[in-house]
């Protein structure tokens, strides 16, 4: 860990990653913001100290309001700051022009410390008087902390927090349940849909067994066969009239109960094999937009979206979207804005898509308006290998 340094200024930034990347590194006894009145709000500001919470809780913030259009005053400011607290060094990542002006007029009759972070190059480039030194920055936030900074917070819903356990077991299940969908293509989620409702209008079950009558499944009863051939279902039996049998577990149940699961199953287990590419994951992302969750104790009304998964490389997430069936424009807005609250410009998204891209003048529109929105499209699941897919997603 680098030397604890004891106070640095940063120059308040929109973008909520730029104001955090000295403290995450350096944590510092006190961070000291300069920003204007009018982008440096008492919200972000909240954010701001429940990241720091979660991340460097004994690291002191104090925010300090400059005017927008007054040099004499903005130089005041520093000045005194660097009076008060020698040795002081000086984030440059964000800030507006008129601050940045006042410290080089500052620098140019002193000696400053200061130093810039890229979130997304991982690059520090730290000045001292006429030395500057170029260096690798190799510090990590989770997926939860890069929600909480930017206002909302990740549900107890969320998928990797409730419904999947990814034991090495479970793993082994899903490439076999990707593998059986392969070979279904579309039908896997015709089929699945018909097992569930089937099971779902099914009265007078057992409990933890399935009974459902034959005739209406059709051509779905031979998923339930594969299934039972991979031990995916247990204790499987036919009359003429009835089938009845056990999932292996809950989780299987889920898969099966919502066909579009295995994709963002598929995607995650691949993504998360090798450790050291992506340095945190999750699957079934719901988040609250504002970081207050009400429930009966405090009513009120929560704006919820729920991202399929998050992938994170250090400090930069990338937000991906899967579709098991067509994906319209409504997609790749909804992706957009999400990434965008949640994200900022050093996020990256991906809409990922079992079927392959034809070439309709629909669909080369709408990836026309998805490389628009610099969104990536990786289509074609269904055929690529899991290193061809671990390879695409390492490249996004």
């Amino acid at each position: 860990m680098a030397e604890r340094t004891k106070v640095m200024v940063e120059f308040y930034s929109e973008e909520p990653l730029e104001n955090v990347m000295a403290m995450i590194k350096y944590r510092p006894e006190k961070i000291i913001f300069l920003g204007h009145k009018d982008n440096m709000i008492t919200k972000r500001i909240n954010d701001l100290k429940d990241f720091r919470d979660s991340k460097c809780p004994d690291t002191e913030l104090e925010f300090i309001e400059v005017p927008k259009d007054d040099l004499n005053g903005a130089i005041d400011i520093l000045t005194d700051i660097m009076r008060e607290n020698p040795g002081v060094r000086f984030e440059l990542t964000g800030g507006s022009e008129l601050i940045l002006i006042a410290l080089g007029c500052i620098a140019a009759r002193m000696n400053i410390s200061k130093l810039r972070i890229d979130p997304f190059t991982g690059k520090e480039i730290d000045i001292r008087g006429d030395q500057v030194v170029t260096s690798d920055y190799h510090f990590n936030i989770s997926i939860a902390e890069d929600i909480i900074l930017h206002g909302g917070v990740l549900t107890g819903q969320t998928g990797s927090f409730s419904d999947w356990k990814f034991t090495d077991e479970f793993r082994e299940d899903i490439r076999v349940m990707w593998d059986i969908c392969k070979a279904y293509r579309g039908n896997w989620n015709k089929h699945c849909a018909t097992i569930d409702e089937l099971r779902k209008n099914t009265q007078n079950q057992k409990e933890g067994w399935v009974e459902i009558y034959k005739n209406p499944l059709g051509e779905a009863i031979n998923l339930l066969r594969d299934l039972e051939k991979e031990g995916l279902i247990k204790d499987y039996s036919e009359s003429n009239k009835r089938v009845s049998f056990r999932f292996k577990n809950n989780m299987i149940r889920k898969v099966i109960g919502k066909a579009g699961n295995i994709l963002e199953l598929h995607v995650y287990e691949v993504a998360t094999r090798d450790s050291y590419v992506f340095t945190d994951a999750v699957i079934g992302a719901h988040i609250d937009w504002d970081g207050e969750i009400h429930d009966y104790a405090h009513p009120g009304y929560d704006t919820m979206n729920e991202i399929d998964v998050i992938l994170m490389k250090n400090v930069c997430p990338i937000f991906i979207s899967c579709k098991s069936g067509k994906a319209g424009g409504h997609a790749l807005h909804e992706l957009e804005t999400v990434t965008r609250k949640f994200g900022g410009k050093y996020a990256r998204k991906a809409l990922i898509l079992a079927k392959a891209c034809d070439n309709t003048t629909g669909t080369m529109y709408f990836k026309q308006r998805a490389k628009d929105m610099k969104i990536w499209i990786i289509d074609d699941v269904f055929r690529l290998s899991d290193e061809q897919l671990f390879n695409k997603l390492k490249r996004i």
